[in-house]
Parts: C-alpha cells; sequence; structure tokens
C-alpha cells in the first residue's frame, strides 16, 4: 500500500523522465507500474515460527531479486517494512555497491536490537513513520529522518454521524461498538470467537449493537460461519467498504494489536487492543520483544492510554470488563479520546508520502 503510493508520487515528481521500477510487491504495485518478479502475498506471514513453513519461498524469491540486482544495477533500492526479508536482501543489495533507502522500519527498536548494529553498517538513510523512532536510530548514529505517518492523510470519516446510522438502518440511541478481529485467516480465527462470545454477554445484559467492518470478501467467509454458530442472534452489522465511518462512529472499538489500532486512534475512537497468536510464537515473542507496551498507540503516548488484553488475558471475562468501564463512565471516554488526539498530533500534520518521495527523488538527483 505505502510502497505502491510511494512509486505515484515519485513518478507524479519525475512526470518528464520517471524512473523505472522493479522487486517485489502486490496488485497495487503493478498498478503503479512496477514490475514485480515477486508478489509479497506469497510471502506474508504472521510470526517467526510460521514463516519456517515458508522458508523456500523466501530463499527463492531472495535469490531471484538479487540476480535481478545484479543483471540491472538499480541506482537505488527503496526497502519496505518487511524486515526478515528485506534485510538479507539489503546484504545483497549493499554488496552490488548499490544504496539503500529504509522507508517504514523494522521494529528493531521492539525486539531482537542487535540487528540495528548490522542496518547501521548497509543502510545510507532511513525514512521513520513512528516519532520515537527518530531518536532510537540517531542515538546509534544512523542517518534517520521522521517524515510522519502515512495514515494521517487516508484515515477520515466521509459522513456524519446520523447519515451512517440511517444507511445502516442502526439506532443513533444504543451504543454502538465496533469489532476489528484482523484481516489475516489465523488473525480471525484466535480474534474472533472471544469478540463474539463478550459480545454475546453484553447484549443479554443491555440492549446494543456491534459493527464487524470487513477487511475483504475472505473475511466473510470466515465471520459468517462462526457468526452463525457463537452468536446467531447477534445485533451485529457486518460493514463492507466503509471501516473508518463504521469505526468513527462508534462508542468504542475492539482492534486487533496492530495498524488498526492507530487508525481507530486517528479517529478519536476509544478502542481496546487485543490479539492472541500460536502458543508457540507467543513463548518466543517473550524472550525477544522488550517493550513496555504493545499497542503502538500506548508506544507512541509513552504510557497506557488503552487496555491491551494479549494472548490469556484476552478472554470473555476481562474483555467484558474492560467494554464495561468504557461504556459506564462518559468521563473515561472524553479523558482517552483527548489522550488520542495527542497521540494523532504526534504522527504528523500529513503530507508523508510527498516527504518520502522528495527524499527518494533527491537520492536519485531528479
Amino acid at each position: 500500500m505505502y510502497a505502491a503510493e510511494l512509486v505515484n508520487a515519485i513518478r507524479a515528481r519525475t512526470k518528464a523522465s520517471p524512473p523505472y521500477f522493479f522487486g517485489c510487491g502486490g496488485e497495487q504495485m503493478r498498478r503503479s507500474g512496477v514490475e514485480t518478479q515477486v508478489d509479497i502475498h506469497n510471502l506474508a506471514v504472521l510470526g517467526p515460527i510460521e514463516a519456517v513453513s515458508h522458508f523456500m519461498h523466501l530463499y527463492n524469491a531472495l535469490h531471484l531479486l538479487v540476480k535481478e540486482a545484479e543483471n540491472r544495477r538499480p541506482r537505488l533500492a527503496v526497502l519496505v517494512d518487511f524486515p526478515d526479508f528485506n534485510l538479507r536482501l539489503a546484504r545483497k543489495l549493499k554488496a552490488l555497491s548499490i544504496p539503500l533507502i529504509y522507508f517504514i522500519s523494522p521494529q528493531v527498536w521492539a525486539w531482537r536490537s542487535r540487528r540495528v548494529h548490522v542496518m547501521k553498517e548497509i543502510i545510507n538513510h532511513m525514512l521513520v513513520i513512528l516519532p520515537f523512532e527518530k531518536d532510537f536510530y540517531a542515538r546509534y548514529g544512523m542517518d534517520v529522518e521522521y517524515i510522519g505517518h502515512p495514515l494521517v492523510d487516508r484515515v477520515k470519516s466521509s459522513c456524519h454521524r446520523e447519515d451512517f446510522f440511517r444507511h445502516y438502518d442502526l439506532s443513533c440511541q444504543l451504543p454502538t461498538i465496533s469489532l476489528l478481529p484482523g484481516s489475516r485467516t489465523k488473525e480471525i480465527k484466535y480474534n474472533l470467537p472471544v469478540m463474539l462470545q463478550t459480545a454475546r454477554r453484553l447484549n443479554w445484559e443491555r440492549p446494543m449493537q456491534f459493527l464487524l467492518p470487513l477487511a475483504s470478501q475472505l473475511s466473510r467467509g470466515l465471520i459468517q460461519p462462526m457468526l452463525a454458530e457463537i452468536a446467531p442472534e447477534l445485533p451485529l452489522k457486518i460493514i463492507a467498504r466503509d471501516t473508518y465511518n463504521a469505526i468513527s462512529h462508534s462508542h468504542l472499538a475492539v482492534v486487533s494489536s496492530g495498524t488498526a489500532t492507530l487508525e481507530t486512534a486517528i479517529l478519536g475512537t476509544p478502542l481496546i487492543s487485543v490479539f492472541r497468536i500460536s502458543n508457540l510464537t507467543w513463548i518466543v515473542g517473550q524472550y525477544l520483544v522488550h517493550v513496555p507496551f504493545y499497542s503502538l498507540v500506548n508506544l507512541i503516548a509513552g504510557k497506557e492510554v488503552v487496555p491491551e488484553l494479549y494472548q490469556k488475558e484476552f478472554n470473555v471475562d476481562r474483555l467484558h470488563a474492560e467494554i464495561k468501564k468504557y461504556l459506564d463512565d462518559a468521563a473515561l471516554r472524553k479523558h482517552v479520546r483527548m489522550e488520542l488526539d495527542l497521540v494523532k498530533q504526534r504522527l504528523g500534520e500529513g503530507g508523508a508520502i510527498e516527504r518520502a518521495a522528495e527524499r527518494v527523488c533527491r537520492w536519485l538527483e531528479l
């Protein structure tokens, strides 16, 4: 997504003589005119344990991209996120004397922090999108710039609350809770059952309504059988292609930890950050991850602004209790909204992709 936007922004700046792009990407990258030797969707995995089964896909993709770089000798390589793959690729490209810009930092500030020493040797310039990342890399003497977060430009509500509720035949009088279990199959299977069981209990206690924004058509095929089995009578609307309005007009959102928590924060909706992963991945992660919070919202705030319920703590009793706190305390909801506004301010005023494109063009002397 961000990579395709970056390509489009670079092309807009270099209309007379745009650079040629090739590498790894998906459909959005191809629509942006990138020649993709490797499809990113074939490489996506949820955690380090899951990555083992994808080893040959990763190895073959790495070999192919390095071979293309040897043959084509690009003037610059821009690496976007995906650190376990990209840092291996970066070593190979550095050996070919290809300059490297890393856009969207690996989370080395959270786990396996020794990687930063390797990055210092091979990465020419860092373009980071989280405010605390600049100080982290600067401590290691890296060339780093904070450009703001691209989500600030894209995450917006596009209609009034009354219009949204009328369109989806919802009641403006009832508490409204959005459930966002994630977009990947495993995330949905781990997260959605607890969300639905909790929603069912809440609905027994008082009238309310629930929204479930769809991440994709794939999600619908997973969600509907779970809904029919766990909570067939639940007053829940599946919302397709209208996620930001659904979140914005909810009193509260239960959100799978990750980018969606930042989107919810930008929209100003109080949230509870949750997730479950495989037990083996969780156990390994306990030895590798060293951060005071797992939620990006809390990390940016530097304190606990929203509740975090992870692994065993993410259960019906705990989630039920946290939701009731929000619903029963208007002052708490107001306070959290104020804190979320401060988080949004720290993410910048917009224009992150344009700034990244300007820096890339500067490197290319375009």
